[in-house]
């Protein structure tokens, strides 16, 4: 049952991602969602196995279920909030976007707790809300980083 809501979830934030209307380039994407997985695959692998804050799911269809959430939906999430923050005009618009992003995050994370693909041990919902924010964050950061570089970048080649 897990799987297929998870399946169902992927494709339909896929066919999302697809048609929106990006104002960043495929190269400008795909670094923020290289650079968000492979932050939220570490994070989330040091707090289950080192520090034990949460348990993860030992059921192989459920692994696939927190794989997917965790190497394909919250990175996928982070692209689409970045997306529409350098599209949005005013200081709303990019507020209502961060706080539907994180609602999105916190209702799948929310899920994989319901169908037992993390089990909380010394951890509880506010620190995942502070932990999915920090993912948008770590997006935006990344988007300043990289829009840096394509400034001075364009400044290097004018001058030649």
């Amino acid at each position: 049952m897990a799987l297929s809501i998870y399946l169902t979830i992927s494709i339909l934030i896929l066919h999302y991602a697809y048609h929106l209307k990006k104002p960043l380039g495929f190269l400008e994407n795909g670094i923020i969602f290289m650079v968000v997985a492979i932050i939220t695959r570490q994070c989330l692998t040091l707090m289950a196995l080192e520090w034990s804050l949460y348990r993860m799911t030992e059921d192989y269809w459920l692994f696939i279920c927190l794989l997917l959430c965790r190497d394909l939906l919250t990175p996928l999430m982070a692209v689409i909030f970045i997306n529409y923050y350098v599209r949005a005009d005013g200081w709303t618009s990019k507020t209502a976007s961060f706080f539907i992003s994180l609602m999105v995050l916190l209702g799948l994370h929310k899920l994989a707790v319901h169908f037992g693909l993390i089990t909380y041990l010394k951890w509880n919902f506010f620190y995942t809300i502070l932990l999915n924010a920090g993912f948008l964050l770590t997006g935006i950061a990344v988007l300043k980083i990289i829009s840096v570089f394509k400034v001075s970048e364009n400044v290097e080649n004018e001058s030649l």
